[in-house]
């Protein structure tokens, strides 16, 4: 190796990395939490440093050594919730006959001393008949579909009469997919099962308004609860609060019955224990928007609800709005899940819009297709169609998800009623001269080099938190200044879109593999034969799919768009700055 070829792997500068600097550059990926510059540059030298036999050997390496890379990775990094604090649970699942259908060793020894011997498949009873008496008027106020009381605090007397607050009782269909997968239920069981779930000792949280929405405190009770919680005196709390002391005090009296304790000490450990649970269980409530939107403005837990297909794999989604409004069936990219952001959710509940937000499969927590491609996505997507009863809806789409679209129009026909796609992107990105940007590097890479997508990939995945996912929302829109800036100026968009992707690939990757796959594998149908009206609308400043090059796209296809409009000085994020007239043209 010459003398300009000996650099070191943290300046990645040199015209062609040696075998020694691409693992550097792999590694450090994998282990480094924040690092994912390292082997952006090792991808921009595959790309362009040819294929001569000291490459070769590179990549050869970088092969060997992916599959070990990510395993590191996942063994270092994995941690559910993409970084969150992860708090232990136990749990244990039961039929409406009162039938334990699952149970962790925790949740057994837990309720030990209440119960006869617990364990899969025996029937859950209770030493004490008070004890059973409460556990079924919890279960009677819990509907099949998970429908009437949201999460109830599950109370037992011991054998010495003291009471005390063991955990929470909710239906099994009410359970966010983050605690879910904490607690390995794959998938919600067909008996309309309930699930009492109960926290770690140690897992803490100090949020007052979770003990108002959880424990049913009032504002005053909660804002007390939680100075207590921090570890102020009653006398300490009060003066923070600006309250008298017996004012307190007959405050936490009120706050010991509620929480079933008679000392501080007992509400302190209870708070402690129950109130991160909290936060991973959906609070009762319909689907008004004040309800969706917390004070922060951040989107609240909106269920999934879930299609099977015939083949055993199931496609998930979510559904916002008037359940009897105008029908819209909306795909977003690969990177989107189904989360809508607060600012698009009140839009759409101001309208008298029925919106579904379809996950593709591999996508969020629909189950990846083994070999999937464009008919075979119009085959899940009919299904999907049918089992909600669409019919006569717009389809909507945006970026990656315009040619799957494209392709379900065709076999479902006339039960589209009309097509409007946003920022459409019908092939994969056409090489730039120059820095071409993440984007580029990846598509580039994918061409001559296949078989990084999936470790890559599955790296990031693991490494997953938002720090990091900050980072690259940044890098994603690098090479598109108008979006840079609106990022720059709006905090709150870049958390939605961290949301979002987080929510997307949090469970797999593997939609994004088979999806970008597809885009260079497969080329779409012709869609000459699309007869309801298409709208298409781009921005002008778009970076990431710039205008002529979706233009050139569209032209390939055969598409006959029927209103095309592009907006001066809008990007990539055009429906964040248009968002009101997107939504009012799903009713003209």
């Amino acid at each position: 190796m010459s003398d300009g070829e000996n650099k070191s792997s943290g300046e990645m500068q040199s015209p062609r990395p040696d075998l020694a600097m691409a693992l550097d550059a792999i590694y450090a990926y994998a282990t480094d939490p924040d690092n994912w510059e390292e082997m952006t540059s090792l991808l921009a030298h595959l790309d362009t440093e040819g294929d001569g036999e000291g490459m070769q050997t590179v990549i050869e390496g970088v092969r060997q050594h992916l599959a070990r890379a990510e395993m590191l990775a996942q063994r270092l990094h994995e941690a559910p919730g993409g970084g969150e604090p992860s708090p232990s649970f136990c749990h244990m699942l039961v039929a409406r006959d009162l039938r334990i259908l699952d149970i962790s060793p925790s949740a057994a020894a837990l309720l030990a001393p209440c119960c006869a011997p617990l364990a899969t498949g025996k029937r859950l009873s209770f030493n004490d008949p008070e004890n059973a008496a409460r556990f079924r008027a919890i279960v009677s106020m819990i509907g099949k579909d998970g429908e009437g009381e949201g999460p109830s605090l599950l109370r037992l007397v011991s054998e010495t009469g003291e009471e005390a607050v063991f955990g929470y009782v909710v239906a099994e269909a009410r359970l966010p997919d983050l605690l879910r997968r904490r607690l390995g239920l794959t998938r919600p069981s067909p008996e309309g099962a309930i699930v009492f779930v109960a926290p770690d000792r140690e897992a803490a949280s100090g949020e007052a308004h979770m003990y108002r929405e959880t424990f049913g405190l009032t504002p005053a009770e909660a804002r007390l609860a939680a100075r207590l919680k921090e570890g102020l005196s009653l006398k300490e709390a009060a003066e923070e609060l600006g309250i008298s002391v017996n004012t307190a005090r007959n405050q936490i009296k009120s706050v010991f019955e509620k929480l079933g304790v008679n000392r501080q000490s007992d509400l302190i450990r209870h708070l402690t224990e129950l109130s991160q649970l909290a936060a991973y269980i959906q609070v009762n409530g319909d689907t008004s928007a004040a309800d969706l939107l917390g004070a922060s403005g951040k989107m609240h837990h909106v269920p999934r609800g879930f299609v099977d297909l015939a083949d055993g794999r199931r496609i998930a989604y979510r559904e916002y709005g008037k359940a009897g409004g105008k029908p819209v069936l909306m795909l977003r990219s690969a990177l989107g899940s189904s989360l809508i952001r607060p600012a698009e959710l009140e839009a759409v509940m101001r309208r008298d819009i029925r919106l579904v937000v379809v996950e593709r499969p591999g996508c969020g927590q629909s189950t990846p297709h083994p070999e999937m491609t464009y008919a075979s996505f119009a085959r899940d997507l009919e299904t999907v169609v049918d089992v909600l009863n669409l019919d006569g809806f717009v389809l909507s789409a945006n970026s990656s998800s315009v040619p799957m679209a494209l392709s379900a129009a065709l076999r479902l026909g006339p039960r589209v009623r009309r097509i409007m796609l946003t920022t459409a992107r019908f092939e994969p990105p056409m090489p730039r001269k120059g820095r071409p940007g993440m984007v580029n590097y990846f598509f580039s890479n994918l061409r001559r080099h296949p078989w990084l997508l999936d470790s890559t990939l599955a790296i990031l995945r693991a490494k997953m938190s938002r720090p990091f996912m900050r980072s690259l929302v940044f890098h994603f829109f690098e090479k598109s200044p108008v979006d840079f800036a609106q990022l720059e100026r709006d905090p709150e968009l870049v958390e939605a879109l961290i949301d979002e992707t987080m929510d997307s690939v949090g469970w797999s990757v593997q939609g994004l593999v088979n999806e970008s796959q597809l885009m260079m594998q497969e080329t779409p149908a012709d869609f000459s034969g699309i007869a309801v009206p298409v709208t298409l609308w781009h921005g002008e400043a778009d970076g990431v799919i710039p205008l002529e090059e979706m233009t050139a796209q569209l032209a390939r296809t055969g598409l006959r768009v029927s209103e095309m409009r592009t907006f001066p000085g809008r990007g990539h994020l055009l429906l964040d700055t248009i968002r009101d007239e997107f939504y009012d043209a799903f009713l003209a």
